[in-house]
């Protein structure tokens, strides 16, 4: 069970910082969001092996050292992070026969907006931070209220990757999949609310 509360916490964390600070830590949140994001899809498509664990570190971290030396590579990625989540919300709330392209609508969805974020690069910083985010901290709290004893009941005793691999297939598809409305509201609110915070402590 301490890692099904490690994993919950890790991602709420991370989400809170960069829904309600992440422009003010950009390049490190950008890092951290990248790395989550990059841990969870590989963790959820692949078979969660320590080669796909270390492919997916090792993206975070080049991911992190761009974004710290080159802004505008940065501003993409956060766009690019927050239009593929924006992608998989939309591809869950379409109809199961699409569920075939949701890949294809994830990454026409993070190269829409990550050249948009290039076009308002301060406002998209806010909003994709918030976005990304909240869609880190909303799903992880919906299924830590929501469905907490199915998430233990997946926790591999004494195997924290076979763990976070099977939690985050879980809370990433069926889960998602069965509470996309509420997830998909309760992630407009709080983007909204994060990019206000985010100005107003500027």
């Amino acid at each position: 069970m301490e890692f099904v509360i490690l994993y919950l916490l890790v991602n709420i964390a991370v989400g809170a910082l960069a829904c309600f600070a992440g422009k003010r830590l950009f390049y490190i949140m950008l890092g951290a969001l990248v790395f989550l994001g990059v841990l969870n899809i590989g963790l959820s498509s692949t078979d969660g092996s320590a080669a796909s664990i270390v492919i997916a570190v090792v993206l975070g971290i080049v991911a992190a050292l761009l974004s710290k030396y080159v802004y505008k590579a940065g501003v993409f990625l956060v766009g690019a992070v927050a239009g593929a989540a924006l992608g998989f919300v939309v591809g869950m709330l379409m109809p199961a026969e699409m569920n075939a392209y949701l890949g294809v609508i994830m990454a026409v969805a993070a190269l829409l907006v990550g050249l948009a974020a290039l076009r308002w690069c301060d406002l998209f910083v806010r909003l994709g931070t918030a976005y990304t985010g909240s869609t880190f901290m909303v799903s992880n709290v919906l299924a830590a209220v929501l469905a907490f004893s199915a998430l233990v009941e997946l926790a591999v005793p004494g195997d924290a990757l076979a763990t976070f691999n099977a939690l985050s297939s879980y809370i990433g598809g069926e889960f998602s999949a069965l509470y996309a409305t509420p997830i998909l509201i309760g992630t407009i609110v709080l983007t909204i609310v994060g990019a206000i915070v985010q100005k107003r402590s500027e």
